[in-house]
């Protein structure tokens, strides 16, 4: 049962990581593309949906901290000790790796896209 509850936890790691990536990628073009539209309507529409993606990325981030601890101390045993039995080190190494770029790549779309979001608030006048 443990081996379960282990794995699931670190399927919903990764799984929350390409959270971030999406919706990191959805805020900045949503942003970009009412920008560019200079509509009004566009602009209210994304700054009404902007605050739950922050919700649902900043969830995804909270829930990585508490998950990566827990897959910090079984790592060994069910993840590594998996790979190197079937001599998949290189391709867990290389989901690490693309995983965390995708990470940090979201994490910086969304920084970009707040920085917009701060402007367009203040343009439409949209308090929330």
């Amino acid at each position: 049962m443990i081996g379960i509850l282990v794995m699931m936890n670190n399927y919903f790691h990764d799984l929350a990581a390409g959270i971030v990536f999406v919706c990191g990628v959805t805020m900045f073009f949503m942003v970009k593309k009412a920008i560019e539209s200079e509509n009004v309507a566009a602009k209210e529409v994304v700054l009404s949906v902007y605050p739950k993606l922050v919700h649902i990325i900043g969830g995804s981030i909270i829930f990585m901290l508490f998950a990566g601890v827990i897959r910090t101390f079984t790592y060994k045993e069910f993840e590594w000790a998996n790979a190197v039995g079937v001599s998949q080190v290189p391709a867990i190494i290389v989901k690490h790796v693309m995983l965390g770029g995708l990470f940090f790549y979201g994490i910086g779309l969304w920084i970009k896209a707040h920085k917009k979001i701060k402007a367009m608030r203040k343009e439409v006048g949209f308090l929330k």
